[in-house]
């Protein structure tokens, strides 16, 4: 870097990580929209997580009193 210059107040897209004007977020319709998809996708990702862990945990339980009782 070359002392003394200094780049213009910026910010970068959220979804492409490409300079933009300082305080905007997004660089184009397309970055929103796929930033927007990426968050939709990575909820429904979270969603399955938690029900299978309870699903494998309703089973252990079930498991654990069938057990007990025989």
């Amino acid at each position: 870097m070359v002392a003394g210059l200094r780049l213009p107040e910026h910010s970068h897209c959220r979804f492409c990580g490409d300079p933009i004007p300082f305080g905007e977020e997004y660089c184009d319709k397309e970055c929103r929209s796929g930033e927007t998809k990426r968050e939709r996708d990575e909820k429904r990702k979270e969603y399955r997580f938690w029900g299978s862990a309870v699903i494998v945990c309703a089973i252990v339980v079930t498991v654990g009193v069938i057990m007990k009782l025989a």
